[in-house]
Formats: structure tokens, sequence, C-alpha cells
């Protein structure tokens, strides 16, 4: 499975938060989640079926994960999702650089610095009690802990809201551990997301929830 993608676009005050995951070889989709407010508004999901078979590429999936997150982000920035209608064209253009360029710096620095980790390997069931130990730190590799750095995790869904599983601070060494109760999702998919700031750096990983007896 290929680490995507996660960024927040504002639109009219209103930020909106796109998601691009690889779904891994055994379920040969690349997803995207567009969601503002708790609420998903948009599941975009395309198929690599066509080179799992022919031979996997990691570099095409690559590719093809970056030009639909790029096109889910073009989409919201030109207000597809605006609940009163796009606006006129220019209305927010308050920077000289190119919309290629504005969404490559997105890409390029989500994290402000803070790196958030799972230790170990955690995977998260519905209607499941899950522990779960995190490591924040402010440089890859855990030099720098992030002593006091808020974290969040919420469960997000195709249908109904997120729903708040834990919330919590790290200690001295940039650790934190948890116990979560994961919902039951009744047919719907679910994303756990888990978001940690430390003044003002923020990072996010997330993990899919998967369904009893399906495979890791």
């Amino acid at each position: 499975m290929i680490t995507g993608h996660n960024t927040d676009v504002e639109y009219a005050g209103r930020v909106y938060h796109i998601q691009t995951e690889d779904k891994g070889r055994r379920n040969p989709l690349i997803e995207t989640l567009i969601y503002s407010k708790g609420e998903i508004l948009d599941t975009r999901r395309s198929s690599y079926s066509d080179i799992a078979e022919e031979g996997y590429s990691e570099m095409e999936i690559i590719r093809r994960m970056d030009e639909q997150h790029r096109r889910s982000v073009r989409d919201v920035g030109n207000g597809r999702y605006d609940p009163e209608g796009p606006k006129p064209f220019g209305y927010n253009i308050i920077t000289s650089r190119s919309f290629d360029e504005v969404v490559r710096d997105t890409l390029s620095g989500l994290s402000g610095g803070l790196v958030l980790e799972i230790l170990g390997e955690v995977c998260f069931f519905e209607a499941a009690s899950v522990a779960v130990e995190l490591s924040a730190s402010l440089e890859a590799g855990g030099t720098k802990p992030a002593a006091g750095a808020l974290v969040r995790m919420k469960l997000v869904r195709t249908s109904g809201k997120p729903v708040k599983l834990f919330e919590g601070k790290t200690d001295p060494e940039g650790r934190l551990r948890a116990s979560v109760d994961v919902p039951a999702l009744a047919g719907a998919e679910g994303v756990i997301l888990i978001q940690a700031d430390s003044g003002g750096a923020v990072a996010e990983v997330r993990r899919p929830v998967l369904r009893p007896g399906a495979p890791r």
C-alpha cells in the first residue's frame, strides 16, 4: 500500500479536506474522499487492475494517485462543492504563483515539520477495541520528541458524521498510549484519522477500518 496525500483547501471561507490513498494490491483502487465540516461530500474511485494484471508498477500507481488528487484539489478550488455555487473566476486570487505551484507546495509541506507515527503493527477492526501507541517528533527518526502535542483520533465514514474516538497529549518523550473502541460501520466504509498539533505544526496518519476476517 502506497502512502497517499492529505490536503486542506480553503474556498470561500470553508475548509475542505481531500484524502487520496491506495487501497492495496488485493483491492487495486485509488480512492479520494472529499469532506468538510465532518461530512463526506464526494468519493472518487479508480481501478488500476489493468497494471495489476500486466505487472505491478509502483511508479504508475503514484502517477495516477497524484493525477486524481490534483484533479480533486482543482475541483474544490473551482467551487464545485460550494453550497452557494462557484464564485466568479479570479475572485480569490491573492498570489502570483501558478495553480500547479500552489498544489505542489501544499503537497510538499503538509506536516509543517511534525512527524507522527503509529508504533508497531496496528489494525483497526470495526466493532472492536484497539490499543494504539503513537510517537510524535519534530524531526524524522524521533530525535526531537514533541512533548505535549495534542492528539485527536476520529472515525470518518462514508455514511454518517465523524465519530470522536480519543483526545489526549503526548508525554515528555513524545509518546502517547490510547485504547479506542471502533464503532460498527453497518455496511459503510471508514477511515481512522489521527491528527497531532504541536505549536502550530500539524501531522496526520490514517488507517482503514477493516471488517473482521478481512486480510490485513
